[in-house]
């Protein structure tokens, strides 16, 4: 017990007289060097947030992997896990130099300065979302020959050039009307690209072998684990709140941290209430899978505008991409259009829908919307969004139907049957159960 006591109250001692030392210390410094203590603690605080951002390919890993089947567990996690370090290969290439971000063709203007080399690691972290959000569409029939040249086409050339367009300085920022093209962060930048990207791999891949009947009949394929696409879901939105926060310390500082946060989380939870809303209306039941949807689309669509409108505006924005997602699923199967995760209706719709948000609710101290007084705002916006039709869209429909030529894109029937596991990565998902083939669901 003696010890103890002692153990504590000497480090009671240096701590205090630790505090002490720095309080004088900072007493006699020259400004200059408390200005650049200052930037230091800005660039540590915004080194954090990006470890947390990270956090969100564990969340991918979860959510898709949980929402698709149990036979190709390994082939979908492994794609989410291998994704990221493919980007970070094609964005030290050439896309960070192509997106203007100050660190140059392989990292070769970097140096060694704290900060610069901390707002990189948040581009590297951007970068690897993106590649990551097409996987979930295109999954369970994906060739990983053909996953690998795509990681690098998306993070050596599509995110990094039209990054370069919004956050670069680029022209769309310049447009001369309302404020030119805002994106907060990634609204269109990211979560469109990757979204409408995921469009494209989707309509050259074809939907999966049993999920449309004769006539067009929706046969629904199961989610093998859905407590596990729930967590994913959970983990991504803390993922989110540091991304956001983020965004901020690299653009606003930290005064607006805390505000940015809240407009986040309720723009999620608006998403979340309305979609549970949709399916109680429809099916008299809450679906679970689309709930997180809607959760996952209002944080979508706050990225756009989290900076710039109010907690009302926050929650209304959320609620209509929580709705927008459930009927665009519905949408995608009218027209048999396979997206396991939901991807393309998260991503890419409740992306274009946050772009068109800024136009409308935007109420900051230099960017206001049609609802606060000038229209030139959202017509900025539509211009990002066409744009994005082209680019986000048109460049991958061109670039997969191009590699679908040199490297088949889709597997073999037989294994797409089988499942993706052992045939593409030599090891099960889940070794100690057998697999139904047809259903992908596990037998005890």
């Amino acid at each position: 017990m003696k010890t103890r006591r002692f153990i504590i109250g000497t480090l009671l001692t240096a701590w205090v007289l630790g505090r002490c030392a720095l309080a004088r210390a900072e007493d006699v410094l020259p400004p200059g060097v408390n200005v650049q203590r200052d930037l230091s603690r800005n660039a540590a605080w915004l080194l954090i947030a990006v470890f947390l951002v990270m956090l969100m390919q564990a969340g991918f890993v979860l959510l898709e992997t949980g929402l698709t089947r149990a036979k190709n567990a390994a082939h979908t996690s492994f794609m989410v896990f291998f994704g990221p370090a493919l980007a970070v290969v094609g964005f030290w290439i050439a896309g960070a130099g192509l997106m203007n971000t100050g660190a140059g063709f392989f990292f070769r203007q970097l140096g060694t300065d704290s900060s610069a080399s901390a707002h990189c690691l948040f581009d590297l972290a951007l970068v690897g979302i993106a590649v990551v959000i097409p996987i979930g569409a295109m999954a369970e029939r994906w060739t990983l020959k053909s996953f690998y040249p795509y990681a690098l086409f998306m993070s050596a050339l599509l995110f990094p050039l039209f990054g370069r367009w919004t956050w670069g300085g680029g022209w769309l920022t310049q447009l001369g009307i309302g404020h030119g093209f805002v994106d907060f962060a990634g609204a269109g930048v990211l979560h469109a690209v990757g979204g409408l990207c995921a469009l494209a791999g989707c309509l050259v891949l074809g939907p999966r072998i049993g999920k449309y009947g004769k006539n067009g009949i929706v046969m629904p394929v199961l989610a093998h684990n859905v407590p596990l696409a729930l967590a994913g879901s959970l983990l991504l939105a803390l993922a989110w709140l540091a991304l956001h926060c983020a965004r901020a310390l690299t653009v606003l500082g930290v005064a607006s941290l805390g505000m940015i946060a809240v407009v986040t989380l309720l723009a999620g939870t608006g998403g979340a209430v309305f979609a549970a809303l949709y399916t109680i209306g429809t099916t008299g039941k809450p679906d679970p899978t689309l709930v997180a949807n809607g959760l996952l689309a209002g944080l979508v669509a706050s990225s756009g505008s989290a900076a710039f409108v109010g907690l009302g505006s926050a929650f209304v924005i959320g609620a209509v991409a929580g709705l927008l997602a459930c009927l665009t699923v519905k949408w995608l199967d009218r027209f048999q259009i396979d997206d396991p995760v939901g991807a393309v209706a998260i991503h890419g719709v409740g992306g274009l829908w946050g772009v068109i948000a800024v136009g409308l609710f935007a109420n900051g101290e230099s960017v206001h919307g049609l609802f606060h007084g000038d229209p030139g705002q959202l017509l900025a916006q539509l211009v990002g969004c066409a744009v994005l039709a082209v680019w986000a869209f048109g460049v991958p429909w061109l670039f997969f139907t191009a590699l679908n030529r040199i490297v088949p894109m889709r597997v073999a029937p037989e294994m797409e049957r089988e499942g993706l596991d052992v045939s593409e990565t030599g090891v099960l998902g889940y070794p100690d159960f057998q697999h139904h083939s047809e259903e992908g669901r596990l037998r005890w």
